[in-house]
């Protein structure tokens, strides 16, 4: 008997990323096409990780890896603390899953990634080209 996915690979993108964007957009005021579009682009490459999911642990290798990733470009092209609130949300949300909750190593990874979060900065190569071509 095949067993069932764990519920984290299908709610990361329902719950955790879904969630986070929409709490976005509501405190959104400026008026700024650009960094809305920017942010569009940026949640649609975490949903499309959605396909790649069979475990929980294709979830905490995304989340190590190409999580980590996107964030460091994200916060190289977007001045923005957006960038940052989006992705610590995707994080805090996750947290809020009672099967995350009750998964000691579940709960572990994501607090380590946070914390990885954290000691990433802006790569300035990256930022400067946006604002040039801004």
């Amino acid at each position: 008997m095949q067993q069932a996915p764990h519920p984290l690979t299908y709610k990361f993108v329902r719950y955790c990323v879904n969630k986070a964007y929409s709490k976005l957009l509501a405190g959104f005021k400026e008026n700024d096409a650009n960094i809305l579009y920017s942010i569009e682009t940026i949640v649609n490459e975490l949903r499309n990780a959605e396909g790649g999911f069979r475990s929980a642990n294709d979830v905490v290798n995304f989340l190590t890896g190409d999580f980590l990733s996107e964030y460091r470009r994200a916060i190289s092209t977007l001045k923005s603390d957006l960038t940052t609130q989006l992705f610590r949300n995707i994080l805090a949300n996750c947290m809020d899953l009672d099967e995350v909750k009750n998964d000691a190593e579940l709960m572990s990874v994501i607090r380590s990634v946070m914390d990885k979060m954290a000691s990433i900065k802006p790569e300035e190569k990256l930022a400067e080209e946006v604002n040039t071509a801004s």
